[in-house]
């Protein structure tokens, strides 16, 4: 999940950088977005639509409560295989867009590093014209990813990173990648700016080496593991989140341009943000690595049903200077519900976002 996070994020960057001079390319990047968003839609819409029928079969009392509890985890086996292999069709775009991508820049059709400014509007790389006028730097969008160190706590209002709870801190993580647009709040001197983006968080909980999670009856629970040398043992969620912070300059710069007094945003600052997240989760899994009493190595995942939560709530904040951002996260919602038995259902995160891409 790692790698392909990274891919993702190099591959979106290094298309922007190159739209200018490839039009094409910029074009083929936006298509192949569109037709994943379009694969999981429909087959989202259809996979509820069967769902939908079960539910009401079940209420004409023709089905049973376990026949329609296997019946429901078929439909949605069988729809996430069908939007596995379609979005496996379409790599082969995205891999044509990338080489196209890489001639143009080795060939020198493209002046990719010609865009690239660095340390501007507090990011990593800036793929921003250098001509801009300060007016429109104060205007943002930027592709942001973190990393954070997960744990778990037995309440919502708890801020206890060093919980001893039933996951490993250290083996618990989670992985954010962000589209967000920031916009100043209020007069053109204001320190105060404004953001919304659109992202995917996914949260791997790892548990001590000699236990696993086991699921039984939509319910999970710790056990011991007893079929072999325990290698890896995690519980994974996987969530689209809408971000909305806003950002406290501490230390403004201003300037003038054009006989008009403004922020001057070009050059780093100390800032402190506070702000709220809300997730819909779209998939969880457990997984189990191991070597049997053979020898080999063997290893097991399984979709989790009925004991995560589908919604999350959280707040955060976070304190940085140029490109540089600590931050740290609370959810105000359980992870888990009263089917998984855990005490610690709450989720916490301290981290430090990696890349901060400017366009």
């Amino acid at each position: 999940m790692k790698t392909k996070i990274a891919l993702l994020a190099a591959v979106i960057a290094f298309s922007y950088a190159n739209a200018q001079e490839n039009p094409y390319t910029d074009i083929h990047m936006r298509n192949y977005s569109k037709k994943i968003d379009s694969i999981i839609v429909s087959e989202k819409a259809k996979m509820n639509t069967e769902l939908d029928n079960l539910d009401k079969t079940f209420k004409e009392n023709k089905l049973s409560a376990e026949e329609k509890q296997k019946q429901r985890n078929e439909v949605a086996t069988k729809y996430e295989q069908i939007i596995n292999e379609k979005v496996d069709n379409e790599k082969g775009n995205l891999e044509n867009a990338t080489k196209e991508m890489v001639k143009s820049s080795v060939m020198g059709k493209g002046k990719v590093f010609d865009q690239i400014g660095f340390a501007q509007n507090n990011a990593i790389l800036s793929f921003k014209d250098q001509k801009k006028t300060k007016k429109e730097l104060l205007k943002e969008n930027d592709l942001n990813i973190s990393f954070a160190f997960a744990n778990l706590t037995n309440s919502a209002g708890s801020l206890n990173l060093a919980n001893r709870s039933e996951i490993k801190f250290g083996k618990s993580s989670s992985y954010v990648i962000e589209y967000r647009a920031t916009r100043q709040f209020g007069s053109l001197t204001s320190p105060v700016f404004y953001r919304i983006g659109l992202g995917l968080r996914t949260d791997t909980y790892g548990l001590d080496n000699s236990k696993v999670f086991v699921q039984q009856d939509r319910q999970i629970y710790l056990s011991d593991f007893t079929q072999g040398n325990l290698k890896k043992s995690r519980i994974s969620n996987y969530y689209v989140t809408v971000p909305i912070d806003f950002v406290f300059v501490l230390n403004p710069k201003y300037t003038t341009e054009n006989d008009v007094r403004m922020l001057d945003n070009s050059k780093g600052n100390f800032r402190v943000s506070a702000g709220v997240y809300g997730g819909v989760r779209y998939l969880s899994q457990n997984q189990i690595i191991y070597k049997n009493f053979e020898d080999h190595r063997t290893s097991y995942r399984e979709n989790i049903d009925g004991s995560v939560n589908n919604f999350l709530l959280g707040g955060k904040l976070s304190l940085g200077y140029g490109a540089l951002n600590i931050f740290i996260k609370k959810d105000f919602t359980s992870i888990f519900n009263e089917n998984a038995k855990i005490n610690n259902k709450y989720g916490i995160q301290i981290g430090l976002e990696l890349l901060y891409i400017n366009f």
